[in-house]
């Protein structure tokens, strides 16, 4: 028997169902993070049913002075936004789930924006809605 021809067949097998395996992952993760039919906002006005945008600003203590300094926390299903400077990041081996949780920027559920705050000052808050499209 030759064992060059038994080690090459688990190989083979092997590399099948680990390109199986990397094509049903990719189909997941393509159709699990576009947002639900029908249930996209068209603008910040118009946050999506079922409670899952939030009822009003969620502000940071990060100051700002355009949306564009402003981003989500780096976390799994941010919930609250922040300074670009102080987003940090998420450690490599960090699985997050592909759910869409309300409360969070999650599938355009909210989003992140500068606003004025009580005390008059631009603050980076988490958005109920999607941000308008200009």
């Amino acid at each position: 028997m030759n064992l060059r021809s038994t080690a090459v067949k688990p190989n083979v097998f092997m590399r099948a169902f680990l390109r199986a395996a990397v094509a049903a992952s990719i189909g997941t993760v393509l159709v699990c993070s576009s947002p639900p039919a029908g249930n996209a906002p068209k603008d910040a006005s118009t946050p999506l049913p079922h409670a899952t945008a939030v009822d009003g600003p969620k502000f940071s203590n990060d100051s700002c002075e355009k949306d564009a300094d402003c981003a989500p926390v780096a976390m799994c299903h941010p919930d609250k936004c922040v300074g670009r400077a102080n987003v940090g990041s998420m450690p490599a081996d960090m699985m997050c789930t592909m759910e869409c949780r309300g409360g969070t920027v999650d599938c355009g559920y909210n989003h992140c924006g500068c606003v004025a705050s009580p005390s008059g000052k631009k603050l980076c808050a988490l958005l109920p809605g999607a941000p308008a499209r200009h």
